[in-house]
């Protein structure tokens, strides 16, 4: 989240902002769905964290509504990879390419992982929005690997760090 406000804003723009949030945020988590749990139980108003966790709870009958900021958001995109010598590639290959065809991510789909689908022509999960529906941003995800431990200092000692 702090990469894509960087890309978005400006570092020091971004910074600015999250100091200015600070205040408002109850807890910064280790989990990755905690704050979809503590919103759907009514723990705090709002979460901000990926998609997959709301779209579950949602599903689960929690009174929840999934917004994307106007601005942008930025995203990730799964990884599936064959090892160089691996045995019976060819059979991997196959896993592979059936991974990412319709049928193949249907089946996520079907096995309620909600997650997106790769595949434009995939079947949705009830609920979620198609990926051209969402305001994305150009994510610089080798940019944000790079930065990652610079921007996460910066991040605890300015933000995290800070007085409430």
């Amino acid at each position: 989240m702090v990469a894509a406000l960087v890309m978005i804003m400006g570092e020091d723009k971004a910074f600015d902002y999250l100091k200015k949030l600070n205040p408002s945020i109850q807890t910064y988590t280790q989990s990755g769905t905690a704050p979809s749990k503590a919103a759907a139980i009514g723990q705090a108003g709002v979460g901000i964290q990926f998609t997959p966790a709301f779209l579950q709870l949602i599903e689960e009958g929690y009174p929840l509504k999934i917004t994307f900021p106007k601005e942008g958001v930025g995203f990730e995109a799964p990884a599936i990879s064959i090892l160089k010598g691996a045995p019976h590639s060819d059979l991997a290959k196959k896993l592979v390419d059936w991974s990412i065809s319709p049928p193949g991510q249907a089946a996520l789909t079907d096995a309620k992982t909600y997650f997106f689908p790769v595949h434009a022509k995939a079947k949705l999960a009830k609920g979620l929005p198609a990926f051209d529906e969402i305001p994305t941003i150009n994510y610089d995800a080798i940019w944000a690997g790079k930065e990652k431990k610079r921007l996460v200092d910066r991040w605890i000692n300015e933000v995290l760090r800070a007085p409430k």
